[in-house]
C-alpha cells in the first residue's frame, strides 16, 4: 500500500491549469504532424521512447521528501512570483495603454477642432477680402461723387458771383 501524503495541493493558478490541456494538445498535434511527415523520424522517435521507457524508474513522480521535490517546489514558487510580477506589469501596461488611447482621442478631437477653426479662418479671410474689395469700390465711388459735388459747388459759386 502506498504511503498517504494527504490531499494533493495544486500549486498552479486556475488560469494556468485551464491553459495546460490546450497547450499539451497543440504540442501533441505538432508532434503527430511531424511524425506523420517522416517515417524515418517516426521510427527514430519510437526507438528513443522505448529506450527512455526502459531506463525510467517505476515512478516518475519524486516523493515529497526528496531533494528533487523540494527543488521543484522552489521552482514553482519562483515561477508563481514571476507570474504575479508579470500580471502586475500587464496591469500597468494596460493602464498605460488606456491612458495612451485617451490621450490619442483627445489629440484627435483637438486636431478636428483645429481643422474646423482653420476652415473658419479661411472663410473669414475670404469674407474679409470681399469686404475690403467692396470698401475700396465704395471709397472710389465716394471720392468720385465728392469730386463731382465739389465741382458743382465751384460752378454754383462762380454763377453766384
Amino acid at each position: 500500500m502506498p504511503p498517504q501524503t494527504g490531499p494533493t495541493v495544486n500549486p498552479l493558478p486556475p488560469a494556468t491549469q485551464t491553459d495546460i490541456p490546450g497547450i499539451l494538445q497543440r504540442e501533441q498535434d505538432g508532434v503527430i504532424a511531424l511524425l506523420s511527415s517522416s517515417p524515418l523520424f517516426a521510427r527514430l522517435f519510437l526507438s528513443y521512447v522505448n529506450q527512455t521507457t526502459a531506463l525510467e524508474p517505476a515512478s516518475a513522480t519524486p516523493s515529497p521528501e526528496s531533494e528533487e521535490w523540494k527543488v521543484l517546489q522552489n521552482v514553482i514558487a519562483i515561477l508563481q512570483e514571476e507570474i504575479e510580477k508579470l500580471k502586475s506589469e500587464g496591469l500597468e501596461l494596460t493602464k498605460e495603454l488606456e491612458s495612451s488611447k485617451a490621450f490619442r482621442s483627445q489629440v484627435s478631437s483637438l486636431e478636428a477642432a483645429n481643422t474646423t477653426q482653420r476652415d473658419d479662418i479661411g472663410s473669414l479671410r475670404a469674407e474679409l477680402a470681399e469686404a475690403k474689395e467692396s470698401h475700396d469700390r465704395l471709397m472710389v465711388n465716394n471720392n468720385a461723387e465728392k469730386a463731382a459735388l465739389q465741382t458743382r459747388i465751384l460752378d454754383l459759386e462762380v454763377r453766384l458771383d
